[in-house]
Protein backbone atom coordinates (compact mmCIF):
# COMPACT_ATOMS: atom_id res chain seq x y z
CA UNK A 1 0.00 0.00 0.00
CA UNK A 2 3.02 2.32 0.07
CA UNK A 3 2.43 3.40 -3.51
CA UNK A 4 -1.12 4.52 -2.56
CA UNK A 5 0.37 6.94 -0.03
CA UNK A 6 2.84 8.20 -2.63
CA UNK A 7 0.04 8.81 -5.14
CA UNK A 8 -2.10 10.64 -2.58
CA UNK A 9 0.89 12.79 -1.65
CA UNK A 10 1.46 13.77 -5.28
CA UNK A 11 -2.26 14.52 -5.61
CA UNK A 12 -2.06 16.96 -2.71
CA UNK A 13 0.99 18.60 -4.28
CA UNK A 14 -0.86 19.02 -7.59
CA UNK A 15 -3.90 20.50 -5.89
CA UNK A 16 -1.86 22.75 -3.65
CA UNK A 17 0.37 23.97 -6.46
CA UNK A 18 -2.45 25.23 -8.67
CA UNK A 19 -2.08 28.96 -9.29
CA UNK A 20 -4.75 31.63 -9.09
CA UNK A 21 -8.05 31.55 -10.98
CA UNK A 22 -7.89 32.76 -14.56
CA UNK A 23 -10.87 35.10 -14.58
CA UNK A 24 -10.57 36.08 -18.23
CA UNK A 25 -10.39 32.57 -19.66
CA UNK A 26 -12.74 30.00 -18.05
CA UNK A 27 -12.51 26.71 -19.96
CA UNK A 28 -14.75 23.70 -20.33
CA UNK A 29 -14.18 20.87 -22.77
CA UNK A 30 -15.96 17.72 -23.89
CA UNK A 31 -14.53 14.98 -26.07
CA UNK A 32 -15.48 11.55 -27.30
CA UNK A 33 -14.12 9.03 -29.78
CA UNK A 34 -14.67 5.56 -31.17
CA UNK A 35 -11.53 3.42 -30.86
CA UNK A 36 -11.44 0.06 -32.64
CA UNK A 37 -8.60 -2.44 -32.31
CA UNK A 38 -7.95 -6.11 -33.07
CA UNK A 39 -5.04 -8.35 -32.08
CA UNK A 40 -4.11 -11.49 -30.18
CA UNK A 41 -1.68 -9.84 -27.70
CA UNK A 42 0.36 -13.06 -27.78
CA UNK A 43 -2.57 -15.29 -26.75
CA UNK A 44 -3.00 -16.99 -30.14
CA UNK A 45 -6.59 -15.76 -30.59
CA UNK A 46 -7.66 -12.34 -31.85
CA UNK A 47 -9.65 -10.05 -29.57
CA UNK A 48 -11.68 -7.14 -30.94
CA UNK A 49 -12.09 -4.18 -28.59
CA UNK A 50 -14.27 -1.13 -29.16
CA UNK A 51 -13.58 1.59 -26.59
CA UNK A 52 -15.79 4.70 -26.55
CA UNK A 53 -14.81 7.24 -23.87
CA UNK A 54 -16.85 10.32 -22.95
CA UNK A 55 -14.65 12.91 -21.24
CA UNK A 56 -15.68 16.13 -19.51
CA UNK A 57 -12.88 18.47 -18.49
CA UNK A 58 -12.93 21.70 -16.51
CA UNK A 59 -10.23 24.24 -15.69
CA UNK A 60 -11.19 25.69 -12.29
CA UNK A 61 -7.80 27.36 -11.85
CA UNK A 62 -5.30 28.83 -14.27
CA UNK A 63 -3.20 26.08 -15.92
CA UNK A 64 -4.96 23.39 -13.81
CA UNK A 65 -7.28 20.82 -15.39
CA UNK A 66 -9.62 18.22 -13.93
CA UNK A 67 -11.30 15.67 -16.19
CA UNK A 68 -13.64 12.71 -15.76
CA UNK A 69 -13.90 9.93 -18.36
CA UNK A 70 -16.80 7.48 -18.52
CA UNK A 71 -16.14 4.79 -21.16
CA UNK A 72 -18.23 2.16 -22.94
CA UNK A 73 -16.48 -1.11 -23.87
CA UNK A 74 -17.28 -3.88 -26.33
CA UNK A 75 -15.02 -6.94 -26.24
CA UNK A 76 -15.50 -10.22 -28.13
CA UNK A 77 -13.24 -12.50 -26.03
CA UNK A 78 -12.02 -12.62 -22.44
CA UNK A 79 -8.43 -13.52 -23.41
CA UNK A 80 -7.27 -10.04 -22.39
CA UNK A 81 -8.39 -7.39 -19.90
CA UNK A 82 -8.10 -3.59 -19.93
CA UNK A 83 -6.12 -1.93 -17.13
CA UNK A 84 -5.08 1.63 -16.38
CA UNK A 85 -1.74 0.90 -18.04
CA UNK A 86 -2.98 -0.87 -21.16
CA UNK A 87 -4.16 -4.33 -22.24
CA UNK A 88 -3.01 -7.34 -20.20
CA UNK A 89 -3.05 -10.97 -21.34
CA UNK A 90 -4.90 -13.50 -19.17
CA UNK A 91 -2.96 -16.54 -20.42
CA UNK A 92 -0.50 -16.63 -17.50
CA UNK A 93 -3.05 -15.65 -14.85
CA UNK A 94 -4.71 -17.87 -12.27
CA UNK A 95 -7.93 -17.58 -10.31
CA UNK A 96 -11.19 -15.89 -11.23
CA UNK A 97 -9.66 -13.34 -13.61
CA UNK A 98 -8.38 -16.12 -15.88
CA UNK A 99 -11.80 -17.73 -16.30
CA UNK A 100 -13.72 -16.65 -19.42
CA UNK A 101 -17.25 -15.35 -19.05
CA UNK A 102 -20.12 -17.55 -20.24
CA UNK A 103 -20.55 -15.44 -23.34
CA UNK A 104 -17.41 -14.63 -25.31
CA UNK A 105 -18.86 -11.25 -26.34
CA UNK A 106 -19.48 -8.67 -23.64
CA UNK A 107 -20.18 -4.94 -23.54
CA UNK A 108 -20.98 -2.34 -20.93
CA UNK A 109 -19.56 0.36 -18.68
CA UNK A 110 -15.78 0.45 -18.45
CA UNK A 111 -13.55 1.75 -15.67
CA UNK A 112 -14.12 5.43 -14.89
CA UNK A 113 -11.00 7.63 -15.02
CA UNK A 114 -10.27 10.79 -13.03
CA UNK A 115 -7.32 12.93 -14.15
CA UNK A 116 -5.69 16.04 -12.69
CA UNK A 117 -2.97 17.96 -14.55
CA UNK A 118 -1.18 21.27 -14.17
CA UNK A 119 1.17 23.24 -16.41
CA UNK A 120 4.26 23.85 -14.27
CA UNK A 121 6.33 25.42 -17.07
CA UNK A 122 4.95 27.36 -20.01
CA UNK A 123 6.71 27.20 -23.37
CA UNK A 124 9.14 29.98 -24.22
CA UNK A 125 12.48 30.20 -26.02
CA UNK A 126 14.29 26.90 -25.31
CA UNK A 127 11.90 25.82 -22.55
CA UNK A 128 9.10 23.36 -23.45
CA UNK A 129 5.69 23.24 -21.88
CA UNK A 130 5.75 20.72 -19.02
CA UNK A 131 2.53 19.25 -17.61
CA UNK A 132 2.66 16.58 -14.89
CA UNK A 133 -0.53 14.65 -14.22
CA UNK A 134 -2.17 12.11 -11.94
CA UNK A 135 -4.75 9.65 -13.26
CA UNK A 136 -6.84 7.24 -11.16
CA UNK A 137 -8.79 4.33 -12.61
CA UNK A 138 -11.88 3.42 -10.57
CA UNK A 139 -12.99 -0.25 -10.82
CA UNK A 140 -16.49 0.34 -12.21
CA UNK A 141 -16.27 -2.26 -15.03
CA UNK A 142 -17.93 -5.64 -14.45
CA UNK A 143 -15.26 -8.20 -13.52
CA UNK A 144 -17.58 -11.18 -13.98
CA UNK A 145 -18.18 -10.15 -17.59
CA UNK A 146 -14.46 -9.71 -18.28
CA UNK A 147 -14.59 -5.93 -18.74
CA UNK A 148 -12.14 -4.96 -15.98
CA UNK A 149 -9.90 -6.19 -13.16
CA UNK A 150 -12.00 -4.92 -10.26
CA UNK A 151 -9.00 -3.04 -8.87
CA UNK A 152 -7.83 0.57 -8.68
CA UNK A 153 -4.92 1.64 -10.91
CA UNK A 154 -2.99 4.89 -10.50
CA UNK A 155 -0.80 6.63 -13.08
CA UNK A 156 1.79 9.35 -12.54
CA UNK A 157 3.00 11.00 -15.73
CA UNK A 158 4.29 14.09 -17.47
CA UNK A 159 3.52 15.59 -20.89
CA UNK A 160 6.19 17.70 -22.60
CA UNK A 161 5.54 19.70 -25.79
CA UNK A 162 7.56 22.21 -27.82
CA UNK A 163 7.31 24.09 -31.10
CA UNK A 164 10.42 22.89 -32.92
CA UNK A 165 10.21 25.37 -35.78
CA UNK A 166 7.45 27.11 -37.73
CA UNK A 167 4.55 24.63 -38.00
CA UNK A 168 6.34 21.58 -36.52
CA UNK A 169 5.66 20.57 -32.92
CA UNK A 170 7.28 17.83 -30.82
CA UNK A 171 5.68 15.81 -28.00
CA UNK A 172 6.93 13.47 -25.29
CA UNK A 173 4.99 11.62 -22.58
CA UNK A 174 6.45 9.51 -19.77
CA UNK A 175 4.28 7.67 -17.24
CA UNK A 176 4.32 5.01 -14.56
CA UNK A 177 1.18 3.03 -13.67
CA UNK A 178 0.63 1.16 -10.41
CA UNK A 179 -1.48 -1.84 -11.44
CA UNK A 180 -3.91 -3.33 -8.92
CA UNK A 181 -3.63 -7.12 -8.57
CA UNK A 182 -6.92 -9.05 -8.52
CA UNK A 183 -6.87 -12.19 -6.32
CA UNK A 184 -4.81 -14.96 -7.90
CA UNK A 185 -2.96 -12.70 -10.35
CA UNK A 186 0.54 -11.30 -10.58
CA UNK A 187 0.35 -8.15 -12.69
CA UNK A 188 3.37 -5.88 -12.92
CA UNK A 189 3.45 -2.10 -12.74
CA UNK A 190 4.01 -0.50 -16.13
CA UNK A 191 6.28 2.23 -17.46
CA UNK A 192 4.84 3.94 -20.54
CA UNK A 193 6.27 6.33 -23.11
CA UNK A 194 5.19 8.20 -26.23
CA UNK A 195 7.19 10.35 -28.63
CA UNK A 196 5.88 12.09 -31.71
CA UNK A 197 5.42 15.17 -33.81
CA UNK A 198 2.64 17.17 -35.47
CA UNK A 199 2.84 19.42 -38.50
CA UNK A 200 0.31 22.13 -39.38
CA UNK A 201 -0.23 21.63 -43.10
CA UNK A 202 -2.82 24.40 -43.34
CA UNK A 203 -4.34 26.72 -40.77
CA UNK A 204 -7.17 24.28 -39.79
CA UNK A 205 -5.42 20.98 -40.68
CA UNK A 206 -2.49 19.19 -39.06
CA UNK A 207 -1.01 15.71 -39.36
CA UNK A 208 0.76 13.74 -36.65
CA UNK A 209 2.74 10.56 -35.99
CA UNK A 210 3.55 8.92 -32.65
CA UNK A 211 5.59 5.93 -31.53
CA UNK A 212 4.16 4.59 -28.28
CA UNK A 213 5.04 1.76 -25.94
CA UNK A 214 5.15 0.41 -22.41
CA UNK A 215 6.46 -2.46 -20.35
CA UNK A 216 4.22 -5.53 -20.31
CA UNK A 217 1.74 -5.84 -17.44
CA UNK A 218 1.29 -9.63 -17.64
CA UNK A 219 4.26 -11.94 -17.29
CA UNK A 220 5.07 -13.76 -20.52
CA UNK A 221 3.58 -10.96 -22.64
CA UNK A 222 5.77 -8.91 -24.99
CA UNK A 223 6.22 -5.21 -24.30
CA UNK A 224 3.62 -3.44 -26.47
CA UNK A 225 4.95 -0.97 -29.06
CA UNK A 226 2.81 0.65 -31.75
CA UNK A 227 2.90 3.36 -34.40
CA UNK A 228 -0.01 5.80 -34.68
CA UNK A 229 -0.54 8.29 -37.52
CA UNK A 230 -3.46 10.60 -38.17
CA UNK A 231 -4.81 14.06 -38.82
CA UNK A 232 -6.70 16.75 -36.93
CA UNK A 233 -9.13 19.19 -38.52
CA UNK A 234 -10.38 22.27 -36.67
CA UNK A 235 -13.79 23.10 -38.14
CA UNK A 236 -14.39 26.14 -35.93
CA UNK A 237 -12.53 27.58 -32.96
CA UNK A 238 -14.48 25.41 -30.51
CA UNK A 239 -14.70 22.17 -32.52
CA UNK A 240 -12.07 19.82 -33.91
CA UNK A 241 -12.20 16.35 -35.47
CA UNK A 242 -9.44 13.76 -35.19
CA UNK A 243 -8.81 10.51 -37.03
CA UNK A 244 -5.95 8.04 -36.77
CA UNK A 245 -4.81 4.51 -37.60
CA UNK A 246 -2.53 2.35 -35.46
CA UNK A 247 -0.20 -0.50 -36.33
CA UNK A 248 1.22 -2.81 -33.67
CA UNK A 249 4.96 -3.46 -33.91
CA UNK A 250 5.17 -6.25 -31.29
CA UNK A 251 2.98 -9.18 -30.20
CA UNK A 252 2.12 -7.31 -27.00
CA UNK A 253 0.17 -4.65 -28.93
CA UNK A 254 -2.98 -4.84 -31.06
CA UNK A 255 -2.23 -5.79 -34.66
CA UNK A 256 -4.02 -2.69 -35.91
CA UNK A 257 -6.64 -0.16 -34.92
CA UNK A 258 -8.46 3.01 -35.88
CA UNK A 259 -9.98 5.98 -34.10
CA UNK A 260 -12.42 8.80 -34.90
CA UNK A 261 -13.10 11.54 -32.39
CA UNK A 262 -14.34 15.04 -31.76
CA UNK A 263 -13.61 17.64 -29.11
CA UNK A 264 -15.51 20.76 -28.06
CA UNK A 265 -13.92 23.59 -26.05
CA UNK A 266 -15.80 26.49 -24.48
Amino acid sequence: MQHRGLVMGVALVLLGAAPALAEDEPWLKFSTSVNYSVGDYGTGKDTTIVYVPFTLGVRPLDRFWLSLTVPFIYQDTQNVVLTGGGVASRKEQKGKLAQPARSTTESGLGDVLLKASIVVAEERDLIPEITPYLKIKFPTADVDRGLGTGEFDETLGVDVSKRLFDALFGYLTLSYTFIGDPPGTDFRNSFGWSVGAAYAVLQPLSVFAFLEGSTAIARGQDDPVELRVGAELRLIKALKLTGSVTRGLTDGAADWGGSLGLALRF
